[in-house]
């Protein structure tokens, strides 16, 4: 509970004003059945004599004690859902916020299935408990309560019948939670609940992702094993967990609604002793009865708790992670050549070297190519250089500024990158090149889309630069296009460095030439490191830096490489042969 309320403590106020309205609503409920005792009481002692005027007053308290109920009722409605809406805004905001400052390495332990469960499912968790469960709560636990010191100020012995249920249901609600004659563990049973829905959220989008592929192999829903699992896997735990609540639930429902049968033999014991009289039994009757539902509502809370415990665990988990340090006072560096001194990184602690030792220098305004076998390392050295993930050994500075002391505004105003898996946010076209640069005018856009050859694709598109697109959009584009529109952005950024990975690998040759073009002219002056698979792209650079098993193998000019005789020059005849290979074919088939 502790994680709730740390949860939720900025939405105190009105949290509490909803208990409070929804407590009083309750108790209010307790005066028709008083008056309903005294119009039975008094019509048993006057009998024909009995005069209409008290029952008509009497009648007039009941409905006016209903109507001021029911504004209360409202009211801590529309307070607990004003609370829980916001709060619902505030968290999301705030994980969004800190998911974004959180190092890759953190999405190498979360998938895309846990992350939407947590987001989506948990916050609407905590937003469902504020909104319904907190007034439930108060009116259950208030009402009954409220009801049995009223019961013990009639008749002690009667009240103390009309406990039984209590106890009982206590009981009953142990034995579930410890899965006494089940077996099952309850905690351990909402583990595995919470991960089956996370298993099938990610293999849902999955499968939604891969739908071109889906529909290549002729595959469907039941022929794509793994989701096919998950939806059976969550169906068994939600089986197993409704068996082995069901008959627990079944007898608190049955004892807590079933409570005047256990008043019922001692009233008629002090009714046949002349200690009570007949209107004081029926009251007590109807109150164990109709004042205890209330209870039955914040019991099944109670078995509720356990779910969203979880997870507010899991919401909190994610806070807790650390984001990457930001420097006080952000070091803005005066010169751009990046070095790396003495790296080593792991992905994870316990696991192998990824990086192992890495020294690269990358003067001002040089152009360096990093090549090597695939899972060398290449892009995470790249992947360092921007800070996307914390160095595990060494050190990365930007004109002799550590990036830990640039922090992460100084590194993206002076990086710029493009990578081979581009993100196109649902939006307009100009929108999306727009995130290099906010600022800038249509004119400007339009220059960079010129510059990055995709201008004229744009132009053809239903909208033009107003055409949304990305994973909702109305236009989808192919990979190079967006990888064009990803270049436009860096272009438009205009920034010092640019980490470039294979940028023109989905590019036709007509288009490869006229972006190699633009490259030529975003590089003059820039500091500039490409990860290149097709090495005729990057025989020009000033430095090659051959990488290999985490470790830098080589490094020197094209020619200078070729005389080693090593890795490259393998690497090199490699590429030239397959070259003349494609040719001769081109020559066949002409």
């Amino acid at each position: 509970m502790k994680a709730l309320f740390d949860l939720i403590k900025d939405k105190k106020t009105p949290i509490i004003i909803c208990v409070i309205l929804a407590a009083l609503g309750s108790l209010l409920l307790i005066v028709p059945f008083v008056l309903i005792f005294k119009i039975v009481d008094y019509y048993l002692q006057q009998g024909a004599h009995a005069s209409p005027e008290p029952l008509l007053s009497w009648l007039g308290i009941a409905f006016l004690a209903l109507v001021v109920r029911y504004l209360l009722i409202v009211s801590s409605f529309v307070f607990s859902h004003i609370a829980a809406f916001d709060l619902l805004y505030r968290i999301r905001v705030r994980l969004t916020m800190h998911i974004g400052r959180l190092p890759m390495g953190f999405w190498g332990k979360k998938n895309s299935g846990e992350m939407l469960k947590i987001v989506q499912d948990d916050v609407e968790s905590v937003e469902g408990f504020v909104a319904h469960h907190f007034p439930d709560a108060a009116s259950g636990f208030t009402l009954p309560m409220a009801t049995l010191i009223y019961l013990f100020s009639l008749d002690w012995r009667m009240a103390l019948m009309a406990t039984i249920p209590l106890p009982v249901t206590l009981v009953l609600l142990c034995m579930m939670w410890h899965g006494i004659l089940t077996g099952q563990n309850r905690q351990e049973l909402t583990k595995k609940y919470h991960k089956a829905i996370e298993r099938m959220h990610s293999t849902m989008l999955e499968f939604v992702h891969g739908m071109p592929v889906v529909k290549m192999f002729n595959l469907n829903v039941h022929s794509f094993k793994k989701l096919k699992e998950s939806i059976r896997t969550y169906r068994e735990i939600v089986i197993v967990w409704s068996k082995g609540a069901a008959p627990y639930r079944a007898l608190v429902a049955t004892f807590i609604l079933g409570g005047g049968l256990f008043i019922l033999p001692m009233g008629i014991y002090l009714l046949q002793t002349g200690k009570t009289d007949a209107s004081t039994i029926i009251l007590f009757i109807l109150l164990g009865t109709g004042c205890f539902q209330g209870l039955l509502k914040a019991i099944m809370l109670v078995t509720r708790m356990e779910f969203i415990t979880a997870g507010i665990k899991r919401i909190n988990e994610v806070l807790a992670v650390s984001p990457l340090e930001e420097p006080r006072v952000p070091v803005e560096p005066k010169a751009f050549d990046v070095q790396m001194h003495h790296v080593g990184f792991k992905y994870d602690k316990q696991g192998p070297e990824i990086l192992k030792d890495v020294q690269l220098s990358l003067p001002e305004g040089s152009f360096t190519a990093l090549v090597g076998p695939s899972g060398a390392g290449k892009t995470t050295i790249v992947n360092l250089m921007a800070r996307m993930w914390e160095v595990t050994n060494g050190l990365i500075t930007i004109g002799g500024i550590p990036l830990q002391e640039m922090g992460t505004q100084g590194i993206t105003e002076c990086v710029g990158t493009v990578f081979q898996d581009v993100q196109m946010l649902t939006d307009t076209v100009r929108e999306n090149i727009a995130m290099g640069n906010r600022r800038a005018s249509l004119d400007e856009i339009k220059s960079a889309a010129k510059a990055a050859a995709c201008h004229d694709f744009i132009m053809q598109l239903p909208k033009g630069y107003n055409t949304v697109i990305g994973e909702g959009g109305e236009t989808h584009l192919s990979g190079g296009e967006k990888q064009r529109i990803a270049l436009a952005r860096v272009i438009l950024k205009d920034t010092p460095i640019i980490l470039l990975d294979e940028a023109t690998a989905y590019a036709d040759a007509e288009n490869e030439t006229l972006m190699q073009e633009a490259f030529s002219k975003l590089m003059k002056g820039k500091t500039v490191i490409v990860i290149a698979h097709r090495l005729s792209t990057i025989v020009g650079a000033d430095q090659i830096v051959v990488v290999d098993q985490g470790k830098i193998y080589e490094k020197g000019t094209h020619d200078e490489l070729l005389q080693l005789n090593g890795l490259y020059n393998s690497m090199w005849h490699a590429h030239t042969r397959a070259k003349a290979w494609h040719l001769a074919q081109k020559e066949v088939h002409a």
